[in-house]
C-alpha cells in the first residue's frame, strides 16, 4: 500500500526525481569533460554567484575536504582561479575562467535537451507551477523544525 500523506509523496518523488536526472547529469558531464558531477555542480555554483568556499559548501550540501578537492581539480584544470577576498584577505573568491564559463555552458547545453523531454511531460502552464514552487520549497523560509 502506498503512503497518501502528501509530505511522503514529496519525498519519495523527489528522491526517485533526483536519481534520474543525476544519473543523466553524470553521464553528460562526463561525455563534455574530463570533469565528475560535483566539479560542475561547483561551476555552476559560482556561475549562480556563491563565490566562497564555505558558502559553496553550505550551498551544495558537500564536505568541505570533498568542496577542496573538487576546486584543485578546477583549478588546475583552468576553470576556476582562487584570489584573495579584498575585504578580507583571510577568505578566498572563487572565479570561473573563460574556459570554465565556456564549459558549464557547453555541458548545460548538452543537458537541456533531456531536461526539457522530461520537463514536456508537463503541460507549459503546469512546468511553471512546477519551478515556482520547488523556488519557494528551497527557499529560507521554511521552518527545518
Amino acid at each position: 500500500m502506498v503512503d497518501a500523506a502528501p509530505e511522503l509523496r514529496l519525498l519519495d518523488a523527489l528522491y526517485r526525481l533526483n536519481k534520474l536526472v543525476v544519473a543523466d547529469a553524470r553521464v553528460h558531464v562526463a561525455a563534455s569533460a574530463d570533469l565528475d558531477l560535483v566539479d560542475f555542480l561547483v561551476l555552476r555554483t559560482v556561475k549562480m554567484g556563491i563565490d566562497n568556499p564555505g558558502d559553496l559548501v553550505s550551498d551544495l550540501g558537500l564536505n568541505p575536504s570533498v568542496l577542496s578537492r573538487s576546486l584543485s581539480r578546477l583549478v588546475d584544470s583552468g576553470l576556476v582561479t582562487r584570489e584573495i577576498d579584498v575585504t578580507d584577505s583571510r577568505r578566498s573568491r572563487i572565479r570561473l575562467t573563460d574556459s570554465g564559463l565556456q564549459t558549464t555552458d557547453d555541458i548545460g547545453a548538452r543537458m537541456r535537451p533531456s531536461l526539457a523531454k522530461r520537463l514536456q511531460l508537463l503541460p507549459p502552464n503546469r512546468i511553471r507551477v512546477l519551478l515556482d514552487s520547488l523556488d519557494i520549497l528551497c527557499g529560507d523560509a521554511v521552518d527545518r523544525t
